[in-house]
């Protein structure tokens, strides 16, 4: 009888639920998530479609591989402004406020016109339709409205999936602040409050041309949950709420494979391991300045005995330096995850900082821009990483840096201890995700 009782527990009675997925053009780690958010409710059985504005078409598998897709053809006017190289991140001042918010503001003004231009939609799947419409004609809308969505989930930066865009400037500052930084934390935030509620204002501006009337109190009130793509192990103790559902890691492989290719490189017997550099798929190493690119050759070549495996842009060259192996892609989950990986050099993107940490691995972060200061500061707080601002990587930071974490076995024992925390957490991270949009559309929260 106990038995039984188990087993009618077990079973989950799951009405379906038409979903549309708004994945903002922000970049490759931003289509991961949010198609895989897309992926997991598609294969519970809930009818999911995915609405996306092209800006990176190489990487269109990331926008969803199971849910139906609505995708934008962006105009090369709109697209070329969110060219990273057009951003000249590496050029960026990170500890300016001004230049951090300058660049805020570009990006927001082409979230704008991505979502107030003529675009070609391209529909697969069940659609399987192609036709031009005017987004002021109310094409798209009319597309959209006869499938009778019972919900809808957008990244705040996809302003343009529900009218809401409230981002702080994210600081590089730790949850342990003294006087001065404190006083820039706050001054931060109130001129970040003030540039926020002016985004706000053009985004309502163009709703409003498009006959969408809402207050900015309406687009608080319709948030029933968030979701973020982070973890309550890894985040700065805070006071929070029961509407914020930590899904970190949903996105990242359960198991990643490796080629035969990747395998023989990591596991050479004449070497001591491998570190591994990459500073994501967004900004382009071609831009990176010389001082930055010839500290990490000088660096490689003071350490032979240690592999270095470094992701490339295809059009970027690099030296002849026998210990160092570049690549314009690499299976990243699956070399984080190789026990022969010493060491992870990254921006903090935070797929990165999900991964790396997930894997139980020591790194070195060098933040670029936006939110990667921060992320970096989290796992500087685990004490499983050394930050060093861009501003002052150089080769001898970065060889004190590679040092200390190659010699000092507590990083490697910490970050193990983090990633236990994190993988072995109860709840599953589908479970949460599923309870928590089934719930939000069966009851009005």
């Amino acid at each position: 009888m106990k038995s039984l009782l188990l087993l009618l527990a077990a079973v989950h009675a799951c009405e379906s639920y038409k979903i549309l997925v708004y994945s903002a053009p922000l970049g490759y780690s931003h289509m991961q998530f949010m198609g895989r958010i897309a992926d997991i409710l598609q294969e519970a059985g809930h009818d999911v479609t995915v609405l996306h504005p092209v800006w990176m078409p190489k990487y269109l598998s990331a926008v969803s591989k199971s849910a139906k897709q609505i995708l934008f053809d962006l105009p090369r006017e709109v697209s070329s402004g969110m060219d990273p190289i057009n951003l000249n991140v590496w050029d960026q001042n990170s500890r300016s406020i001004v230049r951090q918010i300058e660049m805020l503001g570009k990006l927001t003004e082409v979230q704008i016109q991505s979502c107030d231009c003529e675009f070609n939609i391209c529909t697969t799947s069940a659609y399987n339709i192609c036709t031009k419409v005017l987004l002021g004609d109310n094409g798209t809308m009319e597309v959209l409205s006869k499938e009778h969505f019972d919900a809808g989930i957008s990244e705040l930066l996809g302003v343009c999936g529900f009218g809401l865009f409230n981002v702080a400037y994210l600081l590089p500052l730790t949850d342990k602040m003294n006087f001065l930084e404190r006083t820039v934390n706050f001054i931060s935030a109130s001129i970040a409050q003030f540039v926020s509620l002016q985004i706000l204002e053009k985004y309502q501006r163009m709703w409003t041309r498009h006959g969408v009337s809402c207050g900015e109190e309406d687009y608080y009130h319709k948030i029933n949950y968030l979701l973020t793509n982070s973890d309550e192990f890894l985040e700065f103790a805070r006071p929070t709420t029961a509407k914020i559902v930590h899904v970190g890691g949903i996105a990242l492989p359960e198991k990643a494979p490796m080629t035969k290719e990747f395998r023989e490189l990591m596991e050479r017997e004449d070497r001591d391991g491998v570190v591994y550099i990459s500073f994501g798929s967004v900004v382009p190493t071609i831009k990176m300045p010389t001082y930055f690119r010839e500290a990490i050759f000088r660096v490689t070549r003071a350490f032979p005995r240690i592999t270095f495996i470094w992701k490339k842009d295809s059009d970027d060259i690099a030296p002849e330096i026998p210990n160092l192996h570049s690549f314009p892609w690499l299976p990243q989950q699956a070399l984080l995850d190789h026990p022969n990986l010493l060491c992870f050099v990254s921006h903090a993107g935070l797929n990165s900082v999900l991964e790396v940490t997930r894997s139980g691995k020591p790194s070195i972060l060098v933040p670029i821009f936006g939110d990667q200061f921060r992320n970096a500061r989290l796992v500087e707080a685990k004490n499983t990483t050394v930050l060093i601002m861009k501003e002052d990587f150089n080769s001898e930071t970065f060889e004190a840096a590679l040092r200390q974490v190659l010699t000092d076995n507590s990083f490697s024992v910490r970050a193990k201890r983090l990633a236990s925390l994190m993988v072995a957490k109860p709840f599953p991270l589908k479970e949460r995700l599923l309870s928590t949009v089934e719930f939000s559309i069966q009851h009005v929260v």
